[in-house]
């Protein structure tokens, strides 16, 4: 084949590419495929996670995506025709990059609402109210009990990388300098083991996860920990600006789940009670300070 003639082939597969993505509806008008009408036409919805349960996480066994979204996403598109979520994980920091990037059509990870975020990404209606919690040595030998005793006791204390417990942290008054910061929760657990830290700082559900898998010999939950109202996030799927259509139909079958029952048999799965249960008053509009991307437009 002749330089020329390659360039010919690689211009021409690039242009049925693109055609790929164009329709033309009667009368010659022409639109692109949105994200939704592509997944309802696959069947197919991809979605990143950071591989955490009860976020969300491949199951050891069999390969398939599980946990509190995942669960959610099944139950809601399935009845649609959208049979296959394709899980892609990875660290939790690069969860908006990748959504952003194009690589998912969702985030379902357990990603907490906030105006930083809404300027990013468009979020579905929270589904679960969730607060700070502690996990340290057996014993709790420093008793740690909040921020307050972080601060006061100058301890270090360990979080997520990216992580609203790092906000509410630094909020409380806790200083850069007292906090070591991991792109994942083993990491946190092994510094804990090692006395490099005091003291890891995560979301109340994820601890709830850990717990539950057995992996956390040597080691308890500080109870209690005491974190205020304004200190408690909301979690929720997060879709691209764009994505409006998708992210609408989303809430429309989050609110028939919840009126059939599955959202609540979903939280008794993973662990999750009354504590746990988004008040009606709690909107994304709210959330977001009336900001943007994921304020609902």
């Amino acid at each position: 084949m002749t330089f020329r003639s390659s360039v010919r082939l690689r211009l021409a597969l690039m242009w049925s590419a693109l055609l790929a993505l164009i329709f033309v509806m009667p009368g010659g008008t022409a639109f692109a495929e949105t994200t939704k009408e592509r997944v309802l036409r696959e069947g197919k919805i991809v979605i990143g996670i950071h591989n955490r349960t009860p976020w969300g996480f491949r199951d050891e066994a069999t390969g398939e995506a599980k946990g509190w979204h995942p669960d959610l996403l099944r139950a809601a598109f399935s009845e649609l025709g959208v049979k296959e979520l394709d899980i892609r994980v990875t660290e939790f920091g690069a969860l908006i990059p990748g959504l952003l990037a194009g690589r998912f059509d969702a985030v379902a990870s357990g990603l907490s609402i906030t105006p930083e975020r809404c300027r990013q990404v468009a979020f579905g209606a929270p589904d679960l109210k969730v607060r700070d919690a502690a996990i340290v040595l057996a014993g709790n030998p420093k008793q740690i009990h909040g921020f307050e005793d972080i601060v006061s006791q100058k301890i270090i204390m360990g979080a997520g990388r990216g992580s609203v417990s790092v906000r509410n942290a630094t909020a409380a008054g806790v200083p850069e300098s007292n906090m070591l910061l991991f792109p994942d929760i083993e990491a946190n657990i092994s510094a804990l083991r090692s006395g490099r830290i005091d003291v890891t700082v995560l979301s109340s559900p994820t601890a709830i996860g850990l717990f539950s898998s057995g992996k956390l010999k040597g080691l308890e939950s500080a109870t209690p920990f005491v974190t205020t109202d304004e200190q408690a996030t909301y979690a929720a799927v997060a879709f691209r600006s764009e994505d409006q259509d998708l992210r609408a139909l989303w809430d429309e079958r989050l609110v028939a789940l919840t009126k059939d029952g599955t959202v609540t048999k979903v939280m008794a799965r993973y662990g999750f009670g009354e504590t746990e249960i988004v008040p009606d008053t709690v909107t994304v509009e709210k959330l977001c300070g009336g900001g943007t991307a994921g304020a609902g437009k």
